[in-house]
């Protein structure tokens, strides 16, 4: 609204237009076209003028002419549209920006029915029924690619991220195993939840919301691994796990090789599992001489004052981390007594000791590990 309370040109005009198409009063319109939950949350305020011209101009849900093809239903469905003349406008609205949350892609993958459903259950209490017919006809307005999968039924294929929607389905949706990790969260999955809060309760957002630049942090060893997905060998299968796990949002995305052993640790997996996680690292590292050694989990330490033996008092300090398999660990001891220094690292794990060793050229402090298999060629 502008000073005094005066409604812009656009909303009157889409207050006019909508008014008329769906047989409701000016004034009424003009109430949803200025209501908060329809100012655009995610984006700019959608245009009532534009999704009735989708009905009429869009190449596929278009009438172009002849019969409608777009109804609440869906695709080719026969149901009229039911509108209330009260929150039709504001509806769409929101599953507008419901839509704006997905990274669009130019092939289309998701179906409208799963979608509407997500689309529920992420907008209820605020919107607590979405048809397919709407879902369809907000992402048509929004200029997503949209396809029909068979030409025969009511749904239609949209052009959203099946990643993200899966994770947002998975996150709202009664029954769902939720997702373990956020690495498919879409970027403005938070802010839309609160901002949609707000605005319920009559509260304008006053910034709009600016998506997060994408941050290309480097994961080498990752890229590695899943290139290998396909082989016919255990570090093959171990790669066609992780890829699925990472798929569907049950761990984290190992960067390095050591975060391949913190995501071994997190989640359930068979005695052979292991084996092949070592495998792994050795083929990685003999493949990329500069990556990094591997640093366990601390798990414990402690740092005692000392009287020390007659030259002065000092302190001992002892730290353990997990070893590799988690069997075991890893003791580093440092003797900080004037006349006795000392310090020292060992493994403390029988199969550990067999498969690992600390790189040389490195001090306690800064010990790191790598597997013996290195020495011995794929």
């Amino acid at each position: 609204m502008t000073p005094n309370n005066v409604p812009n040109r656009a909303l009157q005009q889409d207050a006019r237009a909508w008014s008329k198409f769906t047989g409701t009063k000016y004034t009424a319109a003009l109430r949803q076209m200025s209501s908060p939950l329809a100012q655009g949350l995610l984006g700019k305020r959608v245009s009532a003028r534009q999704l009735i011209r989708t009905l009429t101009e869009h190449d596929l849900v278009g009438v172009r002419g002849g019969d409608p093809v777009l109804g609440e239903n869906g695709f080719r469905s026969e149901s009229p549209w039911q509108f209330d003349g009260k929150t039709d406008f504001i509806e769409l609205a929101l599953i507008t920006d419901f839509l704006r949350l997905f990274t669009p892609t130019s092939t289309a993958d998701v179906g409208s029915y799963s979608l509407k459903y997500t689309a529920e259950w992420f907008l209820s209490p605020h919107n607590s029924y979405v048809s397919n017919g709407r879902l369809i006809w907000a992402a048509a307005a929004m200029g997503l690619s949209i396809t029909d999968p068979d030409g025969e039924g009511p749904n239609l294929l949209i052009g959203v991220s099946e990643r993200e929607h899966d994770y947002v389905r998975r996150m709202v949706g009664p029954g769902q195993r939720r997702p373990h990790v956020d690495h498919y969260q879409p970027s403005g999955y938070e802010y839309l939840r609160d901002a949609i809060t707000k605005a319920a309760t009559g509260e304008l957002i006053a910034t709009d919301w600016v998506p997060p630049l994408p941050v290309g942090e480097p994961a080498p060893f990752h890229d590695w691994l899943i290139r290998q997905v396909g082989r016919n060998d255990v570090v093959g299968d171990l790669a066609g796990d992780y890829s699925a796990g990472i798929r569907d949002s049950d761990h984290r995305i190992a960067r390095t090789a050591g975060d391949l052993l913190t995501v071994f640790h997190e989640v359930s997996h068979s005695p052979e599992a292991y084996d092949a996680v070592v495998m792994s690292i050795a083929e990685w590292m003999r493949a990329a001489p500069s990556a990094t050694p591997i640093r366990t989990a601390l798990i414990g330490g402690s740092k005692d004052d000392h009287q020390g033996w007659g030259a002065g008092a000092g302190t001992t300090e002892q730290y353990e981390y997990l070893c590799p398999c988690g069997a075991g660990t890893i003791i580093e001891e440092h003797d900080n007594i004037p006349g006795f220094r000392d310090q020292d690292v060992r493994i403390f794990c029988d199969k550990c000791r067999e498969e690992w060793r600390f790189v040389g050229g490195r001090g306690v402090r800064d010990w790191a590990l790598e597997p013996t298999a290195m020495s011995t060629p794929a």
